[in-house]
């Protein structure tokens, strides 16, 4: 591990050392992240008071004429380097833009919005369900593959659309963790592509709303290190809504996802639908202070060899916090978590974030 840690740094200095001999230098940029997070009895991970490092994020970007390239290199846990994003663009105008590499799935708000920089979110940790793949999320959060994009303005407001077609994710365990969603970085495991798109209008009749609506179609395999839930294959279809509200100082989010689940390991082909979803306000005083409120939901359908694989619960959650800006590149947020209910457990939790962007 630490080898291949050290491997991809020492390609990551190269670049930059490449890149300022040459007439074209990559931008380098990060995040960097420290937390403090308190439990209190009957917690799924009982912290009696932990400081971590969350992540160092380093993204190198660069532009030329009209292609671009994106690299982001994640350090988790002090020795885990990861390639999170990586894409080769072309930019034929402002309604058609093609990427390829390895981004973000075009499902939703927040996760087209928010990437791996926790200064760039209102929250210390996203909605539990966005959470990425190996932090024990649920959706497919990355995918590699094609994406086609744009934006248009029109009579009726601006337009925004994309369709993406991809490498389908499996379920595997590796690097001591077990049954984890693995969006196939270097392989398909079937012949079934996945594909994902997204649209949304800001009109122009009602200022500050924007409307969307996403979907993601794959199918889903395990491998022979899981042993519980999908035994075969799995058509699995996701359908998002997602709605954004700015009014004043008041910001309001709120993402609704309906998961569907086809079961193929058995004669019925069994359907199970599951949902999820949160709902963000915030609120902004003297360009400093920025109270929140969140409400997040997980209500998995029984028996859904998906959510049995994935070891995913009911979960419901409140969290009030909040967030001071030192300036615009720096920012100390405080929480309260109420976990109402997670697999018939309840629980609170405080916490600390100070994050940097540079």
């Amino acid at each position: 591990m630490k080898k291949r840690v050290m491997s991809r740094l020492i390609l990551l200095i190269s670049v930059l050392f490449l890149s300022s001999q040459s007439g074209h230098a990559f931008e380098l940029n990060g995040f960097a992240d420290v937390s403090f997070t308190k439990s209190t009895d009957g917690a799924d991970e009982f912290r009696k008071g932990d400081f971590a490092f969350g992540a160092l994020d380093l993204y190198l970007a660069q532009t030329m004429d009209d292609i671009d390239i994106l690299v982001e290199l994640v350090v988790e846990e002090g020795d885990v380097l990861d390639l999170e994003r990586i894409t080769l663009g072309y930019t034929f105008s402002d309604a058609l833009k093609l990427r390829a590499g390895r981004f973000h799935t075009p499902l939703g708000f927040w996760n087209t919005s928010y990437h791996h920089g926790v200064q760039l979110q209102p929250t210390i940790d996203r909605p539990h369900f966005l959470r990425f793949e190996d932090d024990g999320g649920i959706l497919p959060v990355h995918v590699i593959g094609a994406y086609v994009s744009g934006r248009a303005d029109t009579a009726v407001g601006a337009i925004e659309y994309g369709a993406m077609l991809g490498n389908g994710p499996r379920i595997t365990s590796e690097d001591g963790v077990v049954n984890v969603l693995h969006p196939n970085n270097i392989s398909d495991n079937n012949n079934s592509k996945a594909i994902a798109f997204n649209a949304a209008i800001s009109p122009s009749a009602i200022e500050g709303l924007k409307i969307g609506l996403s979907g993601h179609i794959a199918e889903i395999e395990s491998d022979a290190t899981v042993t519980s839930g999908i035994v075969d294959t799995l058509d699995q279809m996701i359908i998002g809504v997602a709605l954004t509200y700015s009014i004043g100082n008041i910001q309001l989010a709120s993402e609704y996802f309906s998961i569907q689940d086809s079961d193929n390991s058995t004669a019925t082909d069994e359907d199970f639908t599951s949902n999820a979803y949160y709902g963000l306000i915030t609120y902004t005083l003297l360009d400093k202070y920025v109270p929140y409120l969140m409400y997040e939901n997980i209500s998995v359908k029984e028996d859904d060899p998906y959510f049995i694989s994935l070891g995913t619960v009911d979960t419901r959650e409140m969290i009030a916090g909040l967030r001071y800006n030192i300036n615009y590149r720096s920012a100390v947020k405080g929480e309260y978590r109420r976990i109402i209910d997670m697999g018939d457990l309840d629980w609170n939790e405080y916490a600390l974030q100070w994050t940097l962007a540079f």
